[in-house]
């Protein structure tokens, strides 16, 4: 090919169709051929003048690995499209390793699109959040009428909020919080938030705020009322709002403009610290009012966590380690976040810092060190881990059901056996696998018994079903059942993985 084309072209193919110059084109025939044999292969041929159009065509609207927005037009025709915008602050990112792996649509010089339909947009943002390239980016369904000026507040807000990576998620809960999603109103009183040094920033649940806010000599400069309320006042006596709402159900976050001088940091927004205090008011029972403090950093980790934007939780994180009153909490989640960037070696490194002696053992550090172990492929440690998260938390089925399939996908059957054995009250998944045991023991009747729990479940394994096929075609002699549980089998597993099972424990079907 003389020219490579990304391969997200054939998303654009059906749509290409519509136009005149490609509707007797083969696609096939596109940038296959050089001006040479162009000239030799068409020589006498209608189908010349067609082929040169559409791939002078294309050739205007493809650059590098990017599509341009007349390709875009063309689908946005014919349907709403989902997917995320992009926004690059620093110009000097088209080397970056990440855009030569994955087109982009080039909406103009600033923006890019990416389509949900493409695949691989949480890729796109590990690879980005790793590689600490600056951006923003929104989740947003595109229609034949988006503006350039819905594309800017889409991306405003995320800045306003502080958010590389704002889902259609994290808007559905910010709704939960701000009584406005609104760009305009939001940067206002931002913007005037900073202008103001007697300033402080109240987002309360409790309807008559405002009232309180008079009563105790507040002066509201600007204020935003919905289910929630948000405020910017001066002249706010802490002591007294706080005194007030002492037994009050309802939840009050407050940003002071100095709490905010001592905390900001690079490309922090107030707004972000209120709805962290807020929230922080909000987990903590008996606290009715909270100001931001160091701890409400971990609060802002936890939210962006949430909400998928592991790069900014990363950030908030990092910075509440000297705060945090939750160190294993707190390394549990760094450590997520590693492990989600492939990152193993340092995931493992947090999680063991907590098992000095010094520490009471948690069984979720064990068994997320456990899981880091497995993707290192050390069985060893992976095993011990497990067992030690078992014998911290017995009742625990998720530490139980893991230990479980390690020792059943390692084959250490009779090891299994006798775990299982040794546990009371069985999961339904747990009774299954001693119906796995009791089939490799050759033991028919135990077997059927735990093995047919199965079709109980919604998410069956293949494996499963492929003993139960078995066992109704030889132990109960009923063709039909096991021929159906057969065919569902070889929709879940490869016929690579039909066979190795088949050769493993002897099954003739």
């Amino acid at each position: 090919m003389i020219k490579n084309i990304p391969s997200n072209i054939n998303w654009f193919i059906p749509y290409l169709q519509n136009l005149e110059i490609f509707k007797e084109i083969n696609f096939k025939e596109i940038f296959k051929y050089s001006t040479e044999e162009l000239i030799k292969n068409y020589k006498t041929s209608k189908n010349l003048l067609p082929l040169l159009l559409a791939e002078r065509f294309l050739w205007e609207n493809i650059e590098n690995n990017f599509f341009s927005y007349k390709l875009l037009n063309l689908v946005l025709k014919e349907k709403e499209v989902s997917g995320y915008l992009f926004f690059f602050p620093h110009k000097n990112f088209g080397n970056k390793k990440i855009f030569s792996e994955f087109p982009f649509i080039k909406l103009n010089e600033t923006y890019y699109f990416y389509p949900s339909e493409w695949g691989n947009a949480f890729k796109i943002l590990i690879n980005l959040w790793k590689e600490k390239v600056k951006f923003f980016s929104v989740e947003v369904n595109l229609d034949k009428e988006f503006s350039e000026e819905y594309i800017k507040n889409n991306l405003k807000l995320a800045q306003i909020l502080e958010f590389s990576y704002l889902s259609q998620k994290a808007l559905k809960s910010l709704k939960n919080y701000l009584p406005t999603l609104e760009v305009k109103k939001l940067s206002e009183i931002t913007n005037k938030f900073l202008k103001i040094k007697e300033g402080f920033l109240i987002l309360s649940s409790k309807r008559d705020i405002k009232e309180d806010l008079k009563k105790v000599g507040a002066k509201i400069i600007k204020k935003l009322e919905g289910e929630n309320s948000l405020f910017l006042v001066k002249n706010l006596d802490l002591n007294k709002i706080t005194s007030l709402y002492k037994e009050n159900s309802t939840k009050t976050g407050v940003l002071s403009w100095d709490v905010w001088g001592k905390f900001k940091n690079k490309d922090s927004t107030p707004l972000i610290f209120l709805i962290g205090a807020f929230e922080h008011a909000r987990r903590v029972n008996q606290i009715n009012i909270k100001v931001f403090e160091g701890f409400t950093y971990h609060v802002i980790g936890d939210l962006y966590y949430e909400w998928k934007d592991l790069g900014k939780a990363l950030k908030y994180y990092l910075l509440s380690k000297e705060f945090t009153k939750q160190p294993v909490e707190l390394a549990l989640s760094e450590s997520a976040i590693y492990y989600t960037f492939g990152d193993l070696d340092r995931a493992e490194k947090i999680l063991r810092k907590e098992l000095c002696g010094c520490k009471k053992e948690d069984p979720l550090i064990h068994y997320n060190l456990a899981l880091i172990y497995l993707k290192k492929e050390k069985k060893e440690e992976a095993k011990y881990h497990l067992y030690k998260a078992h014998l911290l938390d017995p009742e625990n089925s998720v530490f139980r059901e893991a230990l479980i399939k390690y020792l059943w996908d390692f084959e250490e059957y009779e090891e299994l056996g006798d775990f299982l054995t040794s546990l009371k009250n069985l999961s339904l998944k747990e009774k299954i696998y001693l119906g796995k045991f009791y089939f490799y023991k050759k033991e028919y009747k135990k077997a059927f018994k735990y093995l047919k729990d199965v079709l109980t479940l919604k998410e069956r394994d293949g494996e499963t079903l492929l003993f139960l096929a078995w066992l109704y075609l030889y132990f109960n002699k009923e063709k039909e059942i096991s021929q159906a549980l057969l065919k569902e089998a070889q929709e879940i597993l490869s016929p690579e993985e039909i066979e190795k099972i088949k050769k493993e424990f002897g099954l003739d079907i």
